[in-house]
């Protein structure tokens, strides 16, 4: 058996109309938590309205059950409580936009967290 080098025929396919047509398709995206140094490994998940009526998006905890959306000065709040059309209220860019911030929140949420317990960082002497 031997490969033979052959040119291809035929007109690719328009660079412009397939980035719209695979975001079309999309309905979520992963924001990775940035890395501070303490170990761990999370993301927040940006996601589009699950009926499909709209281009409205939600930043999420990417939960199965019991979804979490970031809800402006409040933070996560339980999807079931505050109804879909509070969650997913952004446009798709505003969403991206919200969930690299609220990426950067977590990290510093989880690097305090960690400082807070680290053993070498607490008295040893039983003093308190």
């Amino acid at each position: 058996m031997s490969i033979v080098a052959r040119p291809v025929r035929g007109c690719p396919a328009s660079a412009g109309s397939a980035p719209a047509e695979l975001l079309g398709l999309a309905h979520e995206f992963r924001v990775p938590i940035p890395d501070v140094g303490v170990g761990g490994y999370g993301e927040v998940v940006v996601r589009r309205q699950p009926d499909g009526a709209g281009e409205r998006w939600a930043v999420t905890d990417g939960a199965f059950s019991g979804l979490r959306a970031w809800g402006d000065g409040e933070g996560w709040r339980y999807v079931s409580d505050i109804g879909r059309t509070a969650a997913y209220r952004h446009s798709l860019e505003q969403a991206l936009e919200l969930a690299h911030q609220v990426a950067e929140i977590e990290a510093a949420c989880y690097q305090a967290e960690v400082a807070a317990v680290r053993p070498g960082d607490r008295r040893e002497d039983g003093g308190g």
